[in-house]
């Protein structure tokens, strides 16, 4: 079976492409020797079978993460049909990257967006850009459908071997004698270019002896010229220079563009970022959820309206649909052990998954929307200067904002990162935000501790700063054990326009799906561990046993196994207490606990940071695959907590 391998740097449309001609009809699979996972389908076309696979995308040579790596080791090696996809929206750059990989191997071009260049009043001629690359280049448009039959005819062809290709050959001035003689040293142009470069993987390719030699080479151009890496770069640049000069015609300005840029960088840029951000927020929760508006309908004490947003919203919805599910098994089958399991343990656990899929789905769209609208690199950079101090970038304000709403997709947010490195630190100090699960308990708390709704008010907002800053402290600290490498923003600023609905579904179905996949097992899992404690009447040894540790805050036992339980949700405190005292009226359980004001703030602090539940833990594994990484993560996260908590009861004490 023949094969046919997409490259691009982000956001070239190459996913696109790639749904565009498979139909969406793709399989996930680990690339050989390597836990990286990649798209894969299975395609026919004029009667060939072909296997399209979709590499990751690529900002440059210089590597940063382990996707990245395989995409650069699948150039090297020269293996089947590559199709290097190039961004029509950012030629210069997108055509820099695409004669990098022609200088090392035979490729098709395939220049995607095209439909948006010609709205632009943008044209290109194909055919100069295929006189002078030596390869086949096909315009393309991903969502349109333009050219995709043409591209795939091409593919085929140099799969027969009927196409007459030929690698890419720069004229480098000066050095050209230098690299003449490294490539009689290399055995191959395209890696004596490269490792002229000093790039690692090229250098690695040769025997000890060429190295040394190339070593050489390398120290007599810098004598001579200076940086061969500049000297190589500005070649470079010369000819996609003159590449563009030739090939593109009629480019017109985008002043409004400029004029919206010119808000996003002003002093108020990252303010608006930043409302923007919690609009988006606040309208993803207030579809699934109902929070924050029902919330806000309690504040003002109007219940039943806040009962009536939560009951009917998304969530409400599916929650009260599995409630009754369970409730009907229970009553039409016979009583027996296996009856309880499914209608207690089974079904609450689908459940669970099914409330969380909309939520995540919901935020995974309108965030597909934002960043193929071009305003996402806008945001970054406007917030880009106050995260870079915590060793992150400006895109780390995604997975914080939508943590307020719930830490699973948050964690799940962290994929639009670019780096592995910024990845696992946001992944794994995510919990640190609190949730809307969290806040739920918080604001019951808070309402039995003080009468008044602005001192109530006031300690929530507290809350909230406190747990930014150990979100943006956990990131800096864990950057620093594990030795991981601060994070540095490199974007491009992509054109404004209209997002396209099939490409944010495309974007939102793919993110999404491995959730139910990868994250729901977890939750099921985790869902039949706690009917299991349940059923056999644990509650009160588990409680006693935990009790102990908490006896500097003078904890029950209650109270104790109610937190235990709140590592599998939250939400499940408040009702373990209800049934451990007997009652489903919070004024009594909260007089039943017998709380003192200093013991009511230590609880506060504890439920907020304390170890993650279990569905955002099964996803930081999903996201990070290292069970080491979780457990240090929870354990750091439970005794920062427990430490926070003796600290404020020890101080509140004194009073």
């Amino acid at each position: 079976m023949h094969e046919i391998y997409l490259l691009a740097q982000p956001n070239a449309g190459k996913t696109t492409l790639f749904n565009r001609i498979s139909c969406e009809e793709c399989y996930v699979a680990n690339w050989p020797g390597k836990t990286v996972e990649v798209h894969q389908a299975e395609i026919v076309h004029h009667g060939k079978r072909i296997t399209l696979v979709d590499l990751p995308g690529i900002n440059s040579f210089r590597t940063a993460s382990k996707e990245e790596e395989i995409t650069k080791e699948f150039i090297f090696s020269k293996e089947g049909v590559a199709v290097i996809v190039v961004n029509g929206e950012s030629l210069f750059r997108s055509l820099y990257f695409a004669i990098q990989i022609l200088e090392l191997r035979e490729a098709i071009v395939a220049i995607n967006k095209i439909d948006s260049l010609e709205k632009k009043g943008v044209h290109i001629n194909s055919e100069a850009l295929k006189a002078r690359l030596g390869t086949e280049v096909i315009l393309t448009s991903a969502i349109r459908g333009i050219g995709i039959n043409q591209l795939l005819d091409r593919c085929i062809d140099a799969m027969e071997g009927k196409l007459r290709g030929k690698r890419l050959r720069i004229d480098y001035g000066s050095i050209e004698p230098f690299i003449e003689r490294a490539e009689k040293i290399a055995g191959d142009r395209g890696i004596a270019v490269k490792a002229l470069e000093g790039d690692e993987y090229a250098l690695s390719l040769l025997s000890e002896e060429a190295r040394m030699e190339l070593k050489k080479i390398y120290d007599e151009i810098a004598e001579r010229y200076g940086n061969p890496e500049q000297m190589i770069a500005v070649h470079r640049y010369r000819f996609v220079e003159e590449l563009l000069k030739a090939s593109v015609k009629e480019i017109m300005a985008q002043k409004y563009s400029e004029r919206i840029d010119s808000i996003f960088f002003s002093r108020a840029g990252p303010l608006l970022a930043s409302l923007f951000l919690f609009l988006l927020l606040f309208a993803s929760l207030s579809i699934n959820t109902g929070f924050p508006l029902s919330f806000a309908f309690k504040f003002l004490g109007s219940e039943d309206i806040a009962e009536v947003i939560e009951s009917y919203s998304l969530v409400g919805i599916i929650s009260g649909s599995f409630d009754w599910l369970s409730e009907f098994l229970k009553e039409s089958l016979p009583e027996s052990v296996i009856t309880d399991l499914i209608a207690e343990g089974i079904i609450p656990g689908i459940g669970a998954i099914a409330a969380f899929f909309p939520l995540i789905f919901v935020l995974n769209f309108l965030i597909s929307l934002v960043e193929d609208s071009g305003l996402m690199a806008r945001f970054a950079v406007s917030m880009d200067r106050f995260f870079s101090f915590f060793g992150l970038t400006g895109k780390s304000v995604f997975p914080f904002g939508v943590g307020i709403g719930c830490n699973v997709p948050a964690v799940m947010t962290t994929r639009i990162l670019e780096t592995d490195s910024e990845r696992i630190r946001v992944a794994i100090s995510s919990p640190f935000i609190v949730c809307q699960a969290r806040l739920l308990v918080l604001v019951l708390f808070a309402a039995f501790l003080f009468a008044s709704p602005l001192l109530q008010s006031a300690a929530i907002i507290l809350i909230y700063i406190l747990s930014a800053f150990l979100f943006l402290m956990a990131s800096r600290l864990y950057g620093r054990l594990m030795k991981l490498e601060k994070s540095d923003l490199l974007i491009e600023l992509p054109p404004y326009h209209f997002p396209s609905l099939k490409v944010s579904w495309w974007i939102t179905w793919h993110r999404s799906r491995s959730f139910i996949f990868k994250v729901g097992k977890f939750i099921l899992f985790f869902s039949i561990i706690l009917w299991f404690l349940e059923f056999l009447g644990l509650s009160a040894q588990i409680g006693n046993a935990i009790s102990a540790a908490f006896q500097p805050l003078g904890f029950s036992p209650e109270l104790c196994f109610a937190l235990f339980i709140g590592f599998f949700a939250k939400e499940l405190i408040i009702s373990s207490l209800a049934v451990s005292f007997g009652t489903s009226d919070i004024q009594e359980i909260l007089s039943a606990l017998a709380l003192s004001p200093a013991q009511t703030l230590a609880l506060l602090v504890f439920i907020s940071f304390y170890t993650p539940c279990a569905a955002t833990v099964a996803t930081v594994y999903s996201e990070t695959r290292s069970i080491k990484l979780v457990a240090i993560s929870t354990t750091f996260q439970l005794f920062l907590a427990y430490l926070l908590a003796v600290a404020i009861y020890s101080l509140v004490s004194l009073f």
